[in-house]
Parts: structure tokens; sequence; C-alpha cells
């Protein structure tokens, strides 16, 4: 196995068998998913939700990340009420960044051996917990901007965890030929959990207080367990191995082989754009545009609406022959120049139109791109790239951060949206000037 390699061919483990085969035939697949061996030329989006493990992820995914995204929404909000100085928020991103940084290629690992519903109820279980200790905090008044930042460090650790098992996941209850439209269904399902999760966490905050936001998330884990401990999924990952595969291996053939490289890469730069976004929207919609939380949770509304049409699109009407061409439109521009805009915004309904045109941009590119991975992942390390793509994207989080605390006390937080977004650009122009993108 050599990192050197411009396309990595793994060694399969033998199977039941004995065989070495380095192809797994669609119709073992599609056997292992609950599907029949016919061969459907433009299969229908209900075939995978009449699945019943592929159903089951859909759910969990919801909770999942309503759980993971909601989470910063709601520490960020909280962190602006205990405290009047702005670059706190980027001092709080950078803390609850280093979790995905730093435990998500570990996720990945251990889902590529570990049972899924095992170690899916045991992040769910920690997640309820953890979040009840935060909502106790805050309801009895003795949170302080310094405890925030412990128990954002904390309570963040198991949903980011949660986040690489749920992707990997999808290659295994879905058919091979179906997988562009499994990502687009698992996309929208996350938007879902957006508009689900962040809007309603918003407007309890706005009826009931902060801590109720917190509530709102062990309800959230506490459903997740009780789906996660029900659904019948598999017990291993496609190809799993029988041990743990060692985190650097992946981190080896994943940056030393394209198109993995580029695609890691793209992923990071959109984890970018996310952090600022998450980091930043809230404080914006409050200093900048004078509105409260639940309209600052709105924008956040906005823009999934826009993620969840296009994914819709994807799932259901279109699938592109150039993958690679249309993912290199939709991120050299459209990725950064979305923050530039809202960056750039004074009025609010300005701000939620660039906010649902960037989401609709968004939900294209975040489609593609997962697609792209997961078709040029072998399948024995799909737990440790699924964790590698969690890492680069939010584990960017707190790298972000820490360049915005550096910008928001210079300047401000607009100014702050745009430098970042024309950055953005910058990065992904660089990425797909090369033909290795461009060509998938």
């Amino acid at each position: 196995m050599r990192a050197e390699r411009e396309s990595y061919r793994p060694r399969p483990a033998p199977d039941e068998c004995g065989s070495t085969s380095s192809h797994r035939d669609i119709t073992e697949h599609d056997a292992a998913v609950g599907e029949t061996t016919e061969v459907v030329p433009k299969p229908a989006v209900g075939d995978l939700l009449r699945l019943p493990p592929f159903r089951a992820l859909l759910v969990a995914n919801i909770l999942s990340a309503t759980v993971f995204g909601t989470s910063r929404f709601v520490f960020v909000w909280l962190v602006g009420e205990l405290t009047d100085w702005n670059p706190a928020t980027a001092i709080l991103g950078i803390v609850i960044g280093l979790p995905p940084l730093f435990l998500s290629a570990w996720a990945g690992s251990l889902a590529d051996y570990l049972a899924p519903k095992r170690l899916g109820a045991i992040l769910f279980v920690i997640s309820a917990v953890m979040f009840t200790v935060t909502a106790l905090l805050v309801q009895t008044d003795t949170m302080t901007v310094a405890l925030t930042m412990v128990t954002g460090l904390v309570a963040i650790a198991a949903p980011s965890m949660l986040m690489p098992l749920m992707q990997a996941l999808v290659p295994t209850v879905s058919p091979k030929e179906q997988l562009m439209q499994a990502v687009a269904l698992q996309n929208l399902s996350m938007m879902i959990s957006t508009i689900g999760g962040i809007f309603l966490g918003g407007a309890v905050m706005q009826g009931f207080g902060t801590a109720a936001g917190f509530w709102l998330l062990v309800v959230a884990s506490v459903l997740g367990l009780a789906v996660v401990s029900r659904a019948p999924l598999p017990d291993r990952l496609i190809g799993a191995a029988a041990t743990r595969g060692s985190v650097f291996d992946g981190i080896r053939i994943a940056l030393g082989t394209e198109p993995l490289r580029s695609l890691l890469a793209i992923t990071g730069v959109l984890g970018v754009a996310i952090a600022t976004s998450s980091l930043l929207l809230p404080e914006f919609a409050r200093d900048v545009l004078g509105k409260d939380s639940l309209a600052a949770s709105a924008l956040n509304v906005a823009m999934s609406i826009g993620m969840m049409i296009t994914s819709m699109v994807l799932a259901n009407r279109w699938t592109p022959s150039r993958p690679g061409l249309v993912l290199a439109f939709f991120t050299s521009v459209p990725l950064g120049g979305g923050l530039v805009a809202i960056g750039l915004s004074r009025e609010y309904a300005i701000t939620m139109l660039c906010g649902f045109v960037w989401g609709l941009s968004g939900g294209i590119a975040m489609t593609v791109l997962r697609t792209l991975t997961q078709q040029h992942t072998p399948s024995e390390l799909m737990g440790r790239v699924m964790g590698l793509v969690a890492m680069a994207q939010n584990g960017a989080f707190p790298i972000t951060a820490l360049v915005l605390f550096g910008l928001v006390a210079a300047t401000s937080v607009s100014t702050a949206m745009v430098v970042i977004g024309l950055l953005c650009c910058a990065l992904v122009g660089l990425v797909v000037a090369r033909p290795t993108v461009r060509s998938l």
C-alpha cells in the first residue's frame, strides 16, 4: 500500500468462501440491504425509503444532526447573553470545534469495526447526560462564560462522533446505483433537522428561556437513543474489518491519493464557510440587523430551505453526468460569495434572500461532494475516510474561530464575513483550477 500512488487499489478482505475478489457486485450489495437482484434503469427514490435500515438511518440522522447543529446555535446564543465582549464568540467557536477536530477520525475508525447500533446508542446516551448537566447549570443561574466553554467542549464530543458514523452507514444501507439519491436524502434530512432544531430552539428560548434550548437537545438525544436501539441496522459496515484499522492508514491513503485529496480540501473550505456562518450569523443578526433569537434562527432556516430544494431535485429528478464539473461550478464562487453577500447586507429581507440562494448552491455542492468522496473510497476504509470528512468539515470550526477572533476584534462582524468569503473563493479556486476534480 503506497501513499504516492495516484489511485488506490485496496486489497480486499477474504469473504466467507475465501475469495479475495476486488469487486463486490451489485447483486450481493443489494441483497445485503434488502433489494432484489433486478436491475432498474432509473430507480425511484421511493425504493430507498421502503428499505427499513435506510429509513431508520434517516430518522437517526435527523436527530443526531439536530443535536449537533442546534447545540452550536444554543451555545453561541448563550455566550452572547453572558457577555458583551464580541471575541468571546470566536473563543467559544475554538472550544466547541475541538471535539470534531480531534475525535472525528477516531470515531470513523471505531465505525469501521464496531456494531453501528451499539456505537450509536452509547454516543446518544453520553449526549443526553451532558446536555442535561448543561441545562441544569443554565436553569439554576450558575452558568458562567468559563463554564460555558467547558460544557461546550464536553457536551459536543458525542454528537461530533455521531456524524461520521451516520455518513459511513449510507453506502451500507443503500444500493450502489442509488448512492447519490441516498446522499441527497441524507442531506435533506439534515436540513429538516436544521429547520426543526435551530428554528424550534430559537422559538423555545424566546418563549421559555435559554435553558429550554438545552432541554430540547436532551429530548433529541433520548429520541435518538430510542431510534438507534430499535433500528434494523447491519452488524457491520460493508467491507468492515474484524479489528480496528489504523487511523493513520486512512489519513495516508486519503491525503496521498487523488481525487480524495482534492475532495477533502474542498470539504475543508466548506467547513470554513459553515463555521463562519454558524459563529457570526447570530451575532450579525443581533448586532448589525438588530434582531432577536427567533429572527436569527430564521436566517438559518432560509439557508436550509434552499438546501432542501436542491437536495430534493438531486434525489428525484437530476443526476449530473459530469458531477466533478458541477462541483467545481457550485463551489468556485458561490461557496464564498454567499458569505460576502450576507456580510455586505444591511437589510434583514436581503440577508434572508442571500441566505436562501446560498443554500440552493450549497445543497448541490454538499451532495455531489460527498457522493464523489464515497464513490472513490475503498469500502474497508469508509468509516475512517468519513471520519476525515467530518474532521475536515467540522474540525475547521476551531481554526476558523481563531481567525475570526482576530478579524472581529480588529474590524467588525460584517467585515470578517466578507474577508472569509473572499478567502473561501480563493482556496476553492486553487483546487478546481486543476483538472482532477473537474474531470470526475
